[in-house]
């Protein structure tokens, strides 16, 4: 009896610890305004053949700070969209302004992971502000990265760590986009890493 009152108080106890195995992302602000218009657009179309690629003309604005999903079946214009706000393409109708901003694009590839070298070693690529080791490993385990998985090779982790990765290099390399581009983010992320 003892026994299981030590056992349901150690359990109630681990229940009111923080969680401790989420990833915590802290991108330092963009240099612009929450707010301030990046791109505004008023019945634009597009097209790669003699049909225009959407249903309908789309309008849309998008400020620094919003947050928002795309979503589409496949070949319904999602990647052109995503083209067309950041520049790559030109909508055939020119009512379309955009702000000066940068931006990232972390594509389902994680292409900016290289899976030749390890975890710690694609971390260190990224170090542009001169961590010390256990900086960048500190920051590594911000991203649930532990001590076990520095010597891991990049090409044997799961979406969701080179997820993890991706997020992390970019913050230890003080990357600060002011648009964050993801590319099918959730599909390899826990509900944790989600939120």
């Amino acid at each position: 009896e003892k026994t299981g009152n030590i056992q349901q108080s150690i359990e109630d106890l681990r229940k009111a610890l923080p969680d401790n195995k989420v990833m915590k992302v802290d991108f330092n602000a963009s240099n612009l305004h929450t707010g301030k218009i990046l791109v505004k657009a008023e019945e634009i179309e597009f097209s790669y053949g003699e049909s225009p690629l959407f249903k309908e003309p789309i309008s849309l604005i998008i400020r620094s700070g919003d947050r928002f999903v795309i979503r589409g079946n496949n070949g319904s214009g999602k990647t052109t969209l995503i083209k067309l706000v950041t520049g790559k393409l030109s909508p055939l109708k020119w009512n379309m302004e955009r702000a000066d901003f940068t931006h990232i694009y972390i594509d389902q590839e994680y292409s900016l992971i290289r899976n030749d070298l390890t975890v710690y070693e694609q971390a260190e690529q990224y170090n542009h502000r001169h961590f010390q080791e256990h900086e960048i490993k500190m920051l590594l385990s911000r991203y649930l990265f532990p001590h076990n998985t520095w010597d891991k090779h990049c090409s044997k982790l799961s979406g969701g760590e080179k997820m993890r990765l991706a997020f992390c290099c970019l913050m230890i390399g003080n990357q600060k986009p002011d648009m964050i581009i993801l590319d099918e983010p959730t599909n390899n992320l826990d509900v944790q890493s989600i939120e």
